[in-house]
């Protein structure tokens, strides 16, 4: 009997799982753990999708643009009204609504603009466009102010012309007849 009891007890140890390595080292995550790696992988796709709205808002595109021939061109003849001020030499300010393009008085305008700016070559006439939100608080119904000595000062009305010398007003005109009239009388 003493035989019998040396194999069972062998027998024993034969049916007993062992652990492999590979079990003994699976990696275990606590609650803790998965709650940050969840957490992350949520603020990852939220900013993901944060991003893909922003890039349709904007017109971008996710991918590179096919368009790298495309150089970045400066315009130097359209201001804002806070830097009408700023510039040295003689120089004309046009101020009006770039974006009323339907009436007659807009395309007698522009077509005096178009002269005018053609007469000086392009040099010291700059356009400022008054239906642009920066300039939106000098923009008056009332009467404007006609001797303005600083940008603070602007009142304007659609449209305005303005001769500046080193950043003083020399010529304040406003109205469509008086502003054309002057731009047609004083073509170089």
């Amino acid at each position: 009997m003493a035989k019998n009891k040396n194999v069972r007890i062998v027998n024993r140890k034969k049916n007993t799982k062992r652990k492999s390595y590979a079990d003994e080292k699976k990696l275990s995550f606590t609650p803790e753990v998965k709650t940050v790696i969840w957490t992350c992988l949520v603020v990852a796709i939220v900013l993901g999708v944060f991003y893909l709205i922003t890039i349709k808002a904007t017109g971008g595109t996710i991918f590179k643009n096919d368009k790298e021939d495309e150089k970045v061109e400066f315009q130097y003849s359209e201001i804002l009204v806070g830097r009408s001020f700023d510039l040295e030499g003689d120089y004309y300010v046009i101020y009006y609504d770039m974006s009323d393009t339907e009436s007659d008085e807009y395309e007698n305008l522009n077509n005096a603009i178009s002269e005018f700016e053609g007469a000086r070559g392009g040099s010291n006439f700059y356009k400022c466009d008054l239906s642009n939100a920066f300039n939106k608080p000098f923009v008056t119904t009332n009467e404007p102010n006609t001797n303005p000595i600083s940008a603070e000062d602007m009142l304007l009305t659609n449209p305005t012309l303005i001769r500046f010398s080193d950043g003083k007003v020399l010529e304040y005109i406003y109205g469509f007849e008086d502003v054309e009239n002057y731009m047609t009388s004083n073509n170089m």
